[in-house]
Formats: C-alpha cells, structure tokens, sequence
C-alpha cells in the first residue's frame, strides 16, 4: 500500500474516508443528465444546454447563477425567471441519476476494503446525494453506518470526530481522507486528518 499514494504514512492509518462527488466518479456525468433533463422539460435549446455544461465545467457550482445565465440566453422558455430558476432547481435536487463506478475507483476501494474501514463523506442535498450513492453502487464497499451525508446537519458541520458520526471509533490523526478540492483538502487538514488528492486519478472508466 505505501507505494500506492506516497505522501501519505500508511504506518499510520487505521481507516480511511472519501469525498463522493469528482472523487469516485466523474460527476460531469451526473451534470450532464440532470442538464439534459432540465433543457427537455424546461428550455428545449441544444445552444443553451451546451452553454451550462460550459458554465459548470468553468465553474463547479450549478445553481442559481447558471440557470438565471441561461434564462438570459434563452428565447423558447414560456415562464417568468424566478418561476424557471425555481422549477429548474427542483428538477437538479430531485432528479434520478443512472451514473456508473469506474473501474479505478472500483479497484482501489476493494483493495483498501480487505485492509481499512472505509467512510464516506459527502455535501449537498441529502437526498440527491443518497441517489448518487445508490445509483453508483457504493453500499458495497461502505457501511449505511459509515456514511456521512452533511446536508443532514444543515450548516453545523464542521471539523467532525469521524467516530461521533460513524462506527469508526479511530482518532482523526489515523484517518486518511480521499478528495478532489481544495474544499476537502482543507476539511480532512483542519479535522486532523491526513488528506489525499484524486482528481483526475481513479475517477475514469
């Protein structure tokens, strides 16, 4: 294992946590059906969609500026902005994503299961995130117990111990967290954790 990610001091670590989203998949793949979906039931302009998976990719953040940005743009919407804008969000949140674990992410979260517990934490709206877990197959390789969902604590979450959360009951300096931000990097560095950035390395098919 240690020649696997080498910044981190395996010697060290009893368990090990994710960040879901750009992490253990590419979540352009969740953007660009839940956009899809938007600009069928919504917009009905290939020009418009484009221009919002545009603006995600820039960006990172989904909403309200890039539906608002696309109202502006657009000449086939039939209702007022803040009616759209709302709607639009509604769809995003409620939204049933068919996504697939790649083959990387696979491989390395069964070979860190036979070794660690593994936790996952992840943000957003609980229940899209509870979607996206589901629809990924991620309960094969993390408890329902080690699964962290922020959205379910509102704006108080911050610097947890891992083992007021979870089942994990290990000391935050023996946790290593998988990420793809420099939001998560500072989250596992600020909770005591040791942290690893994954962009662009296990989320591809």
């Amino acid at each position: 294992m240690n020649a696997l990610f080498n910044n981190i001091k395996w010697n060290e670590v009893k368990a090990v946590g994710f960040d879901m989203d750009g992490t253990l998949y590419d979540e352009y793949e969740f953007i660009s059906q839940v956009y899809s979906e938007i600009n069928i039931r919504l917009i009905n302009d290939l020009e418009v969609l484009r221009f919002m998976e545009k603006r995600w990719l820039e960006k990172g953040s989904s909403y309200p500026f890039i539906f608002q940005e696309a109202y502006s743009m657009a000449t086939t919407i039939k209702i007022g902005e803040d009616a759209f804008v709302n709607f639009a969000i509604e769809i995003f949140r409620n939204f049933n994503p068919n996504l697939v674990l790649p083959k990387r992410a696979k491989m390395l979260l069964s070979c860190l299961k036979d070794k660690y517990p593994l936790f996952l934490i992840t943000d957003g709206s609980s229940a899209l995130q509870r979607k996206k877990f589901l629809s990924l197959g991620l309960s094969e390789y993390f408890e329902n117990y080690n699964v962290v969902f922020t959205g379910d604590y509102n704006n108080e979450f911050h610097k947890p111990n891992i083992g007021s959360l979870t089942k994990i009951s290990i000391n935050n300096e023996n946790l290593v967290y998988f990420g793809d931000r420099n939001k998560d990097e500072k989250f596992a560095l600020d909770s005591g954790m040791q942290f690893q950035k994954v962009y662009e390395m296990i989320q591809y098919k």
